[in-house]
């Protein structure tokens, strides 16, 4: 080979680089670095202690004491300290479902808080700050009959019906907390002091619960007057007496309709808690079927096919009864006020 030309070669050779490439950038959203973690927990906040408060306070209520449920939750968890007997420890009210329910999520030391910040009048807390109880000298109230279950007036009805109402909230998911549906009744719900504190909440439905007062709720002249006021907002509200009543008429219609797909099978009542089984009516109230519900729209009739018969009604409008049925479901209908 010439010289000239492997000088030229090695040459070639020594100009030629064999360093990779520079590396590609890629475009990096700074929106995205600075994103944070796709769920949040609420914030504590004045509103959320206060729930918290009303929602220790239904553990210990005279309704508590005395209804079997709730009695045997306090019984279990009745502990004796220095300072006296049945105190319960705040692990145990986190457990219970009127705290656990709650969002965020509570602690021993957001319970204290609250209990400091929202001071009851029925309720004390342990000189360590762990242990709560009812304050002996307010139990049992002059007003509460021994076996308050047992009571019932002239007309028939029981003790605690007296003091119970039916309400639809503004927020359809209000009722799944019982703190909260008694926290927003005595702050926005102007009620009369006598009604007060709020003895139990039991949900119905999602949207829907029974509350139980202190006071009586069957004088006309109360009753009326506070409704004039429509307090809370947008809450549906009528007394348990007069939900009963719309139940049964509602009932007797759909009866007298015969309308398809009316579930034969009826709930035995003595098997619901007592909150939740329907207020006995004074002797001469009549219940008559009452139409304020729509009638049924005539469906189009569909075409039939040639040679086919059909013995099948062309009105066969479906309408559920208000019983008991899945957490997640509801009603088609709600007697309203």
């Amino acid at each position: 080979m010439d010289v000239s030309n492997e000088d030229t070669l090695v040459e070639a050779m020594q100009r030629t680089s064999t360093a990779s490439p520079a590396p590609r950038l890629e475009h990096i959203d700074s929106k995205a670095m600075n994103r944070g973690p796709r769920f949040t927990s609420k914030p504590v906040t004045p509103e959320y202690l206060a729930q918290l408060a009303a929602g220790i306070e239904l553990i210990f209520t005279d309704y508590a004491h005395q209804e079997e449920m709730r009695a045997k939750w306090l019984q279990k968890h009745f502990r004796t300290t220095d300072e006296g007997d049945k105190f319960v420890h705040l692990t145990a009210i986190l457990e219970h479902p009127n705290i656990s329910s709650m969002k965020p999520e509570a602690s021993q030391v957001l319970l204290q808080q609250a209990l400091h910040n929202h001071p009851s009048t029925i309720i004390e807390i342990s000189q360590n700050g762990y242990y709560v109880r009812r304050i002996p000298s307010s139990y049992p109230p002059t007003f509460l009959p021994e076996n308050s279950f047992e009571v019932v007036d002239d007309d028939g009805l029981r003790f605690w019906d007296q003091r119970t109402i039916y309400i639809e909230p503004h927020l359809r998911n209000l009722c799944q907390t019982p703190a909260k549906v008694a926290h927003w009744l005595q702050a926005h719900g102007q009620l009369r002091p006598k009604w007060l504190p709020l003895q139990a909440v039991h949900m119905l439905w999602n949207s829907c619960a029974f509350v139980v007062l202190s006071g009586s709720v069957i004088h006309d002249d109360i009753w009326s007057k506070w409704r004039a006021a429509e307090k809370p907002e947008n809450w549906k509200i009528m007394t348990k007496v007069e939900h009963s009543k719309r139940t049964a008429e509602y009932v007797a219609l759909l009866e007298k309709q015969n309308i398809k797909g009316m579930r034969k099978s009826q709930l035995d009542d003595s098997k619901l808690p007592a909150i939740a089984r329907p207020a006995v009516f004074p002797i001469d109230v009549e219940i008559v079927p009452t139409e304020y519900l729509a009638a049924p729209k005539d469906k189009r009739k569909r075409r039939k096919r040639k040679g086919a018969k059909s013995s099948l009604p062309t009105n066969n409008t479906e309408t559920n009864l208000p019983v008991q049925e899945a957490e997640d479901d509801e009603p088609s209908r709600k007697r309203r006020a």
